[in-house]
């Protein structure tokens, strides 16, 4: 059987055969319905961490390889180019109201080098900078353990010792307080004491505070007159009175009065002040005592029978 093409039937074959072939391939040419031949570019879209390989133009590449930082990507005929927007640097973009992503440098910034936030600053001096009012709408209730928080003059927030305190009493019985100027031995033990020695520490017959502010200062002193069974008239009737001291100097109100008469057996007596100081750091509290009549001896009425109490009130 013969079989005759024509010219016209030839080169319709071809090209229909030249079709399939680049069908196969991302990009080929083709004619469009002028007539005029284009090409054609078939793009696709890769997820994953590996390089897209033979990529052609306007390719799609949603680039995984960093876990913490997910790029879109675009392949623009001769390298991947990611497709974000950039800012200023240290910007935290925000949807604004039309929802496109915008920036407000002033208002909210991030200090990448520092690791800190501002929120009314572009240039935080602490982990938060908050320039302006903050608000919390509730809070837990606070527990004994908490701590409370105080604001310095630069507006940075702090933990406290405000309240931090301390009980001591005495455990001296036998210095004879019935001396001008005798420091009284109140602080033989501690019943509590806030902090560790990181606000009070004892020193010998003085306490030391160290950090600056105003302190409530209570102290009780139980007085006991010594009947030797020798008294004579110049030792009846004593009289002491104590006051608060700051660094060896009397900074208190008189503590008074311990009248003891040693008539028919009359011999306790208590003397009670309360005071509140403002102390600088490192200053000595001790407590004097002195003699206002006669010179009877007068120890501290057992171990344990007066209390010196000290709380930090800001």
């Amino acid at each position: 059987m013969k079989v005759f093409l024509t010219l016209k039937t030839i080169i319709v074959f071809a090209f229909l055969l030249g079709l399939c072939e680049m069908a196969h391939g991302q990009e080929h040419r083709s004619i469009d319905n002028k007539g005029t031949k284009i090409t054609v570019r078939n793009t696709t879209t890769n997820i994953g961490s590996a390089t897209p390989s033979n990529p052609v133009l306007n390719d799609i590449w949603f680039d995984t390889s960093d876990a913490d930082r997910q790029v879109v990507k675009i392949w623009n005929g001769s390298a991947w180019a990611a497709l974000t927007f950039t800012g200023i640097p240290g910007s935290v973009f925000f949807a604004g109201s039309d929802g496109i992503p915008t920036q407000d440098n002033d208002q909210l910034f991030w200090d990448n080098s520092n690791k800190r936030l501002g929120i009314g600053t572009s240039t935080p001096s602490q982990s938060l900078d908050v320039e302006g009012y903050a608000r919390i709408g509730s809070l837990d209730y606070a527990s004994s353990s908490d701590e409370i928080v105080k604001v310095d003059s630069g507006g940075i927030l702090h933990t406290s010792k405000v309240n931090y305190g301390g009980r001591w009493t005495n455990t001296n019985t036998t210095t004879n307080l019935n001396v001008d100027g005798t420091v009284v031995p109140i602080f033989g033990s501690n019943t509590y004491v806030d902090d560790g020695t990181n606000l009070y520490e004892v020193s010998g017959n003085t306490l030391v505070v160290k950090e600056a502010g105003r302190y409530d200062i209570r102290l009780n002193v139980a007085l006991l007159g010594i009947d030797d069974s020798a008294l004579n008239l110049n030792e009846f009737d004593t009289n002491v009175y104590v006051r608060i001291a700051i660094n060896g100097t009397p900074a208190s109100a008189y503590g008074a009065s311990g009248h003891i008469s040693f008539n028919n057996g009359q011999r306790e007596a208590s003397v009670h002040l309360s005071e509140i100081l403002q102390l600088s750091a490192s200053d000595v509290i001790s407590i004097l005592a002195y003699r206002e009549a006669n010179i009877g001896t007068v120890r501290l009425n057992g171990s344990g029978s007066s209390s010196f109490v000290i709380n930090k009130l800001r």
